[in-house]
C-alpha cells in the first residue's frame, strides 16, 4: 500500500494541497466571441403518442446541448412567440421581421407526431429554412437522448458550419473503497459517459487500480473504441491496452520499472510515457508502426539529474511534446521535439513563466493552445497557454482544486476534474461562456477524463 501511494505522489508531482469544497466555478478568460441569440420553442406533440413530461425532457436535452455549445445563447420563453410558432402557416411562424425586431438570429421549432420528431431551423438573416425530418423516438429517454445529441450536432453544422461535441463521450477513472476486506482498501476502474455526464457505463473490471485512460486515435482499419490506461494489478503500475468491448486489458510495453501517464500521438506512430527504468522518473517515447505494433524498444527522450518528469502530451502534428518537469525547481511545463535527432535529445523550452507549480498539460487538437493546472493563490486552477501569442491566461476561478483538463475535438470545450478530500467530480466548460457545469455526481472520485469517443 505505501509503495503504491509513494509512486503516485512522485509521478503526480506533489499534488497534495489544502483543498476546499467545490462551489461556484467561473471562467476568467476574456473572449471576443459572439454568441448568436437563438429561440428554441417547446416541442409540440398533440399526436405524439408520448407523454407530455417525456417531451419536456427531450426539450431539456436539446436546450442544454445548444446552450453549452459555445456558439449560441438561448432566449427566454415567451408565450406570444410560442403562440406564433404553433401557427399552421410557416409565413406567420417564421416571419423574419418579427424575429429580427426582437434580436433573434435563429429559430428552432420541434413537433412530434406518431413518435417521430420533425425540427425546423430558421435563419432570420437569410430567410432560409432547414427541416430535419422523421427522427424516430422510442419513448425510452436513455435511448432517445442519443438521437437528440446527434440532432444538436447537425443543427450546429447547419447554423454555424461547425462540428458539435454533443454526440461524443468521455472516458475517466472512478476511485471507490474496496468492499473486500482482504484486498487493498481502495480500487479504481475506467468508466465512460456522455459529454453531459449521462449514459454512464463501467468499462474495465480489473478489480484493482486503473487510472489515466487515453483514447487511441481512430483509424480506417481499426474501431474507434481502443484505449490505453495504467493498472497496478501486477504490483507495479504498467500501461495496458484494451477496448470498450473488453473487460480487462493486456500489458502493452515490456520495460522494467514503473510506467505512468501515457500519451499517444494523433498519427498513432508514437507513445510517450513516464518510467523510472533508468533510475528516476524520465520521459520515454515508444515508436509504433503503421499496423499498430510496437516498433523497437522505448527511447529515453528526456532525463535530468535529481528531477521528475510527468504528463506528456503531443502536439497535433506529433512533432513536439509538452511535459512537466521540476528540473529548475517547481514543476513547470516545457516543450521538446518528440524525436531523437542523430541520437541526440532536443533541448526543452520552458513555456509557463507566469504561473507556478504547473501540472497535467493538454494540447488542443488545433495546436493553438495548451490547457494545464497551476497553483494560483493557493488553489489549483485551469490555465491556458496561447501557443501563437506565447501568453498564459487563467481560465477558472473559485475555491477547490481543478486538474487534468482535456480538450474536445473542437478545441473549444474542456473537461476537467475537481479535487476534494471527500469527492472529485467532472466539469464541462468552453472558452466562450463564463460558466463551468458539473456533469457527474454520486459515489466515487471521478478523475483523469479524456475526450474523444464518438458514437
Amino acid at each position: 500500500m505505501y509503495f503504491r501511494f509513494a509512486i503516485i505522489n512522485v509521478f503526480l508531482l506533489l499534488f497534495a494541497l489544502p483543498l476546499g469544497a467545490e462551489e461556484e466555478i467561473r471562467v476568467e478568460l476574456t473572449t471576443k466571441a459572439h454568441l448568436s441569440p437563438l429561440y428554441l420553442s417547446r416541442i409540440q406533440g398533440e399526436r405524439a403518442g408520448l407523454e407530455p413530461s417525456y417531451l419536456k425532457n427531450l426539450h431539456k436535452i436539446l436546450h442544454n446541448d445548444l446552450h453549452y455549445s459555445g456558439y449560441s445563447k438561448l432566449e427566454e420563453k415567451d408565450e406570444i412567440l410560442e403562440k406564433a410558432l404553433r401557427h399552421h402557416d410557416p409565413n406567420v411562424t417564421f416571419n423574419p421581421q418579427r424575429w429580427d425586431k426582437i434580436g433573434v438570429s435563429y429559430v428552432l421549432k420541434g413537433n412530434v407526431e406518431d413518435k417521430k420528431l420533425d425540427l425546423f431551423a430558421f435563419n432570420v438573416k437569410t430567410g432560409s429554412l432547414k427541416k430535419f425530418e422523421g427522427i424516430p423516438l422510442s419513448g425510452d429517454l436513455s435511448l432517445d437522448k442519443k438521437q437528440i445529441h446527434m440532432l444538436s450536432d447537425a443543427i450546429l453544422m447547419t447554423l454555424f458550419g461547425v462540428e458539435g461535441i454533443a454526440n461524443s463521450r468521455i472516458l475517466y477513472s472512478v476511485q471507490v473503497n474496496n468492499p473486500d476486506p482482504k484486498l487493498e482498501d481502495w480500487k479504481a476502474e475506467i468508466w465512460q459517459c456522455d459529454y453531459d455526464g449521462g449514459g454512464t457505463r463501467q468499462v474495465t473490471y480489473e478489480h484493482n487500480y486503473s487510472i489515466t485512460p487515453v483514447l487511441i486515435p481512430a483509424h480506417p482499419s481499426f474501431s474507434n473504441d481502443r484505449f490505453i490506461y495504467v493498472n497496478y494489478k501486477n504490483g507495479q503500475p504498467k500501461i495496458y491496452f484494451s477496448s470498450l468491448k473488453n473487460r480487462t486489458g493486456k500489458p502493452l510495453i515490456n520495460l522494467r520499472g514503473n510506467q505512468l501517464l501515457p500519451s499517444i500521438s494523433k498519427q498513432r506512430d508514437r507513445l510517450a510515457f513516464i518510467s523510472d527504468a533508468g533510475g528516476r522518473a524520465d520521459l520515454f517515447v515508444q515508436n509504433i508502426d503503421n499496423k499498430g505494433k510496437l516498433e523497437g524498444k522505448p527511447n529515453q527522450l528526456f532525463s535530468y539529474p535529481r528531477s521528475t518528469q510527468a504528463s506528456p502530451t503531443f502536439s497535433p502534428d506529433g512533432s513536439k511534446i509538452a511535459f512537466v518537469s521540476d528540473k529548475d525547481g517547481t514543476p513547470r511545463i516545457y516543450i521538446i521535439p518528440s524525436c531523437l535527432e542523430n541520437n541526440k535529445r532536443g533541448n526543452p523550452v520552458l513555456i509557463t513563466k507566469r504561473s507556478r507549480e504547473n501540472t497535467c498539460p493538454s494540447w488542443s487538437p488545433d495546436g493553438t493552445k495548451i490547457a494545464f493546472s497551476a497553483k494560483t493563490n493557493g488553489v489549483r486552477q485551469i490555465w491556458i497557454f496561447d501557443c501563437e501569442l506565447e501568453e498564459e491566461q487563467q481560465l477558472t476561478t473559485g475555491p477547490g482544486n481543478k486538474e487534468n483538463p482535456c480538450w474536445a475535438k473542437d478545441s473549444l470545450h474542456l473537461v476537467f476534474n475537481s479535487t476534494d478530500p471527500d469527492c472529485s467530480e467532472l466539469y464541462l466548460v468552453n472558452l466562450n461562456q463564463p460558466e463551468a457545469v458539473k456533469i457527474t455526481s454520486g459515489s466515487g472520485k471521478k478523475h483523469y477524463p479524456t475526450w474523444g469517443i464518438k458514437e
